[in-house]
């Protein structure tokens, strides 16, 4: 599967049509997406090594990392996860096993943005409106403020980037991230608060996930997500002891930082195709409404 998934992250929507294709444009194509398939790769083979390493450390039995492939741009692949085997015996270990994933994936995430948007530009958004085929990656607080720190300053209505696929494979890298973040159930970031907060964070879990559910306002695939999260994932983390000496201050740190981190990585729409990429969604168009209803009061 690692092998099958590096295949259609570099070859994407082509993987298909490999058979049909001349080797003249699959070595083109390959070498132009390698940045991105090989970077990729790497950041996810990370997240999910930083779970099972320290699930063997503590003696958890837990599988390889599996690889999921899908033959479909814009992304190339599922993700990987791995399996444990064994119930984890308390909260140290659940939160270490949990935040060393996401953990691996920013470090490596954050540099290759950064330095993938070095090697991007800035294209008229004339150019992009006009392509129906056109997919457009959203933006957080964090890739907001480096495209406008190393690009700019430029006007996003009137400039768009032209991402790098080093760009892309950090954009990607972020997004796993922040969704394994997500503070619910068997997510990383559902390890983490749990351990933190113990059995009572059961007391508001579920207001924290009605206020997720009103990201669909923005774009209704966090609709789908909610669904996962409350029938397959689930809201709350099952039970785990907790340990003989309760978790130390450097993890409640880290672990509240790791999670604050969400708030900057997070992209409330993440991807777009079609002309009409930068059309509001309903929340903006609600502000938007209200903005002009008041100015003309």
């Amino acid at each position: 599967m690692f092998i099958l998934t590096f295949l259609t992250l570099t070859f994407q929507s082509e993987f298909l049509e490999i058979p049909f294709l001349s080797m003249q444009y699959l070595k083109e194509l390959f070498f132009l997406r390698l940045p991105y398939s090989l970077s990729l790769i790497v950041i996810l083979l990370a997240h999910e090594m930083g779970h099972f390493l320290a699930a063997r450390y503590y003696g958890v039995k837990a599988t390889w990392p599996y690889f999921i492939p899908i033959p479909f741009a814009p992304i190339g692949t599922m993700g990987a996860v791995i399996k444990i085997l064994e119930p984890i015996r308390n909260k140290k270990q659940l939160f270490d096993i949990g935040i060393w994933g996401p953990l691996m994936s920013l470090i490596l995430s954050v540099p290759c943005y950064v330095l993938g948007i070095y090697w991007s530009s800035l294209i008229p958004m004339e150019s992009v409106q006009g392509n129906p085929g056109v997919i457009s990656f959203g933006e957080s607080i964090f890739t907001i403020t480096v495209n406008q720190w190393i690009l700019g300053p430029f006007d996003p209505r009137v400039q768009d980037v032209w991402i790098h696929p080093l760009a892309q494979a950090g954009w990607v890298g972020l997004l796993v991230t922040a969704i394994n973040l997500l503070p619910f159930g068997q997510l990383d970031g559902g390890h983490v608060i749990y351990s933190i907060f113990g059995e009572k964070y059961r007391n508001w879990i579920y207001y924290l996930f009605i206020g997720f559910l009103l990201l669909c306002l923005w774009n209704f695939s966090w609709l789908l997500w909610g669904f996962l999260i409350y029938f397959i994932i689930k809201v709350e983390h099952p039970f785990v002891p907790d340990p003989v000496v309760p978790l130390d201050r450097v993890r409640k740190i880290g672990g509240l930082l790791i999670l604050f981190a969400l708030l900057f990585i997070f992209v409330p729409s993440p991807i777009q195709i079609g002309t009409d990429i930068h059309r509001p969604g309903l929340a903006e168009e609600l502000w938007i409404s209200l903005k002009s209803v008041f100015s003309g009061i």
